[in-house]
C-alpha cells in the first residue's frame, strides 16, 4: 500500500473539490446575470407595450373625435341639402329649360356647393 503516494492523490481530490466549487459557484453568477438580463429586456419590452399601448388610446381617442366631428357635419350638411332641395321644389315659378336661374336660386345652389366642399374638405 506504500506504492500508492496517498499525498498526490490527496491533493488531486482536493484540487477537483475546489475546481469543483469554482465551477459550481460561477455557473451560479452566470444564472444570476443571466435573470437579470431577462429583468431589463423583461422591463424594456413592458415599457415599449406600454408605450404603443398609450399611442393606440390617443389615436382612438383621434378617431372618435374626427368621428363625431364627421357625424355632426354630415348631419348639418344634410340638413342643409334637405332645405335646399325642399326649397327648389316649392318655387313658385318653374325654372324654363332655356332660361337662366333666378338670383335667390343661384345664392342657394351655391350655398349648397360651397357646404359640400367644406365637408369634402374637412375629411
Amino acid at each position: 500500500m506504500s506504492a500508492l503516494p496517498w499525498r498526490a492523490v490527496g491533493l488531486a481530490l482536493l484540487a477537483m473539490c475546489i475546481f469543483a466549487a469554482g465551477w459550481t459557484a460561477n455557473g451560479w453568477r452566470k444564472d444570476a446575470e443571466i435573470d437579470r438580463m431577462k429583468t431589463a429586456s423583461a422591463q424594456a419590452d413592458l415599457a415599449s407595450a406600454d408605450a404603443a399601448l398609450g399611442d393606440l388610446r390617443q389615436a382612438g381617442e383621434t378617431i372618435r373625435t374626427k368621428a363625431e366631428e364627421f357625424n355632426a357635419s354630415q348631419a348639418t350638411l344634410t340638413a342643409k341639402v334637405d332645405q335646399a332641395v325642399k326649397e327648389f321644389r316649392n318655387a313658385k315659378k318653374p325654372l324654363p329649360v332655356d332660361c337662366r336661374p333666378d338670383d335667390f336660386r343661384v345664392r342657394k345652389l351655391s350655398d349648397a356647393v360651397d357646404a359640400a366642399k367644406q365637408a369634402a374638405a374637412a375629411r
